[in-house]
């Protein structure tokens, strides 16, 4: 059985993700070791996201042994062409169709999720996730209760009205810096797909806008449009299209304004300014297109006079 020894180990940068990741300094040993001691229910749910996605042809990294007292897992190495890190290296489009011929792959695999521990996306979730915006960043801007309250309310008014679709496998995490180039491969498989603890029921476009609309890289966004229809047209969808997009531009719009809290709350942990001097102005970017495709005129009105120095 695996265990944790720090002499035989380097440490891997993994951002601000809470997990720890090891290369072993044996440079024969071509595997990494994942220590998930923060949570035990990260770990559980890590294995068993594995196991449904390993019944797909994806490319996800072999699991070789576990350590269920330590929390460990010994899995394969898919080496540092991380997407984030190599992106500008390559064409562009080619890495982000491997991306989303990986997502239709998931989308058309159809084993039930309810059976095999998913949780299913609801209200509440988006109300504990878009509130973050609430309590850290509407603070920076002296804003009152009332103006907090009537934040909560005009988005859980249109959450409302949508008929939202959730029933489809969601990564949830889906971005750049936890997908791998892994240039040996063919075709969708070179992209090694990491760090999907978090999955959950959902809607099936989450991983496709946390995928073309990562607020971590300003990469041009020409072919949004078209991989958006891409992906829509070969994941075997039971909505419009209109109805598809709507939901895309609602949530992701939700995401992005969630993300803005999210800068700040780290920020205050990390006693900087990193990630509100580097992506704020992304993020808001990337929040500023999807009202403007979703064209919901109340919302777009009210986030108006929130950024109002924003130049939105």
């Amino acid at each position: 059985m695996i265990t944790l020894n720090l002499n035989e180990l380097n440490q891997i940068e993994s951002g601000a993700s809470k997990k720890k990741i090891y290369r072993f300094k044996n440079e024969n040993t071509k595997n990494i070791l994942v220590d998930f001691s923060y949570s035990f229910s990260d770990y559980l749910s890590f294995i068993n996201v594995h196991q449904y996605l390993s019944n797909i042809n994806i490319s996800i990294p072999k699991i070789f042994d576990t350590n269920d007292t330590e929390k460990l897992i010994l899995m394969e190495d898919f080496g540092n062409d991380r997407y984030d890190k190599i992106i500008t290296n390559y064409d562009v489009k080619q890495l982000l169709v491997n991306a989303i011929d990986s997502l239709i792959a998931i989308q058309r695999f159809d084993k039930p999720l309810i059976t095999d521990g998913f949780k299913q996306y609801n209200y509440s979730n988006f109300k504990e996730e878009i509130i973050e915006f609430v309590d850290f960043y509407l603070p920076l801007l002296k804003t009152k209760s009332d103006q907090m309250e009537k934040f909560l309310q005009i988005w859980t008014s249109e959450f409302k009205k949508i008929n939202f679709n959730w029933n489809s496998f969601v990564h949830k995490d889906f971005e750049l810096s936890n997908l791998m180039y892994l240039s040996h491969r063919e075709s969708h498989l070179k992209c090694g797909i990491l760090d999907f603890q978090n999955a959950f029921i959902g809607f099936s476009g989450w991983d496709l806008f946390s995928l073309l609309e990562n607020p971590r890289i300003n990469f041009d966004e020409k072919y949004n449009k078209e991989l958006i229809e891409y992906f829509y047209n070969n994941s075997n969808q039971n909505i419009s299209y209109n109805d598809f997009l709507t939901q895309y531009f609602f949530l992701n719009a939700a995401r992005q304004t969630r993300i803005i809290g999210r800068w700040v709350n780290l920020d205050k942990q990390n006693n900087n300014n990193y990630y509100q001097s580097n992506f704020h102005k992304v993020t808001i970017k990337r929040l500023k297109n999807s009202l403007i495709n979703l064209q919901n005129t109340d919302l777009n009105k009210y986030v108006k006079t929130i950024f109002i120095n924003e130049k939105f």
